[in-house]
């Protein structure tokens, strides 16, 4: 009796926590939240006046890839109404901090200089649909935007909304993007 139940501890001891039933599974990557993003997107980005009068449009071009578990690529090209194409790179960063929460950070750099830094946060939308919220607050330039993707009618679209102060001038910001397949970058049409 006493060397089988011996066999019976030594047993359950070299099973060891992996054959509990009670265990949690392991918390996603921390760069999952922004897995809905990896690859080509290609849209349009329009800024309005606090009276709704369109100010800009932007033929947009990003390309999304995680790279390891706390990091995702970001490539953008931007092309303006009169045919100036602005380039970027940079990465969104997540990190799960102890009390299980994500910090998430995103910074560009692009061909004009301009070098932007967002803090975000995730967040249920009004159909409880996740979304990111990243804000900045830095001299001439405080924004707070929301972005989350949908899926219907066959296509995937990635939505940005938001507003910012820039040079003191308030604007209201909506881009409206289309997943579309790998392959070589191509120049987005200007409308």
């Amino acid at each position: 009796m006493k060397t089988t139940l011996t066999l019976v501890c030594l047993a359950l001891l070299f099973r060891g926590p992996a054959a509990r039933q009670d265990k949690a599974p392991a918390p996603p990557r921390p760069v999952a939240v922004f897995a809905e993003l990896d690859g080509r997107w290609r849209g349009t980005f329009v800024g309005y006046d606090k009276g709704g009068a369109e100010l800009y449009r932007i033929a947009v071009e990003q390309t999304y890839r995680t790279i390891d578990p706390h990091t995702q690529r970001v490539e953008l090209r931007d092309t303006m109404a009169d045919g100036k194409v602005i380039t970027g790179t940079g990465f969104n960063r997540a990190e799960r901090r102890k009390d299980g929460t994500l910090k998430l950070s995103c910074e560009v750099r692009k061909s004009n200089g301009e070098h932007v830094i967002h803090r975000g946060r995730t967040v249920r939308g009004p159909a409880g649909e996740p979304q990111i919220v990243w804000s900045s607050d830095a001299p001439r330039r405080i924004e707070t935007f929301r972005e989350w993707v949908t899926h219907a009618e066959g296509r995937t679209r990635y939505h940005i909304h938001g507003m910012g102060v820039y040079g003191g001038t308030p604007m209201l910001m909506a881009g409206e993007y289309q997943r579309v397949p790998n392959g070589p970058v191509s120049r987005p049409t200007v409308r």
